[in-house]
């Protein structure tokens, strides 16, 4: 078994950006909506959970969830297991359970406000834990790959998706792995995902 701010700037077709940051430099309820509007089920998601190969009783814990496109997506894959999105602006939590409650499997994901940094969670509780473009935007990289540290069980990975065009190259990785290695991870396989013109790649990482 195993949240970012957005930014339409320096894409031609105004798709996600490598950092969001350069234009949206908070999350509040008009930034959240606007990313739900024009990003809240963006392919990246359903790609990289369709690539990933999980149990049917995963613990599975998203660390900016955005809008919970990702969880809605997996939970008919783990009928048997929990689904925890983490996100730190109350609105899109919001847009989250009210997109939830549209689907046949949302009552199942439990949705929290709550930093990277600081996951109100048990620890030892995920068989994966997600950070789809949100790992470049948590404010303090390192505590929060602690933080998911201590929420995976033994044996349990850490999946980083980036999307667009720099995630695969090699100073994609380096920059990557610069972030993981001191905090005990290691990237165990690296793929980039791609359909029409969306691009991503997907790194699936254990503890060292």
């Amino acid at each position: 078994m195993f949240a970012a701010t957005p930014c339409a700037a320096g894409r031609p077709d105004g798709r996600l950006g490598w950092r969001y940051d350069r234009v949206v430099s908070e999350w509040n309820d008009e930034t959240a909506e606007w990313y739900a509007a024009r990003y809240g089920e963006y392919a990246t998601n359903r790609l990289a959970v369709d690539a990933l190969d999980v149990a049917r009783d995963a613990v599975v814990v998203d660390v900016g969830c955005g809008t919970g496109s990702a969880l809605r997506r997996i939970a008919p894959r783990v009928p048997d297991g929990r689904l925890f999105g983490i996100d730190p602006t109350p609105r899109m939590i919001a847009i989250a359970r009210e997109r939830a409650a549209e689907d046949p499997n949302g009552h199942r994901i439990e949705f929290v406000v709550a930093a990277a940094e600081r996951c109100p969670l048990e620890d030892r509780l995920a068989d994966v834990v997600l950070a789809f473009d949100s790992i470049d935007h948590w404010k303090d990289r390192t505590a929060g790959l602690s933080e998911v540290s201590r929420l995976l069980r033994p044996g349990g990975r850490l999946v980083v998706v980036k999307d667009g065009a720099a995630p695969g190259s090699a100073g994609s990785t380096r920059e990557l792995r610069a972030d993981l290695d001191p905090c005990g991870f290691a990237v165990l396989e690296e793929r980039v995902l791609a359909e029409d013109d969306v691009t991503c790649t997907m790194w699936i990482c254990d503890r060292a």
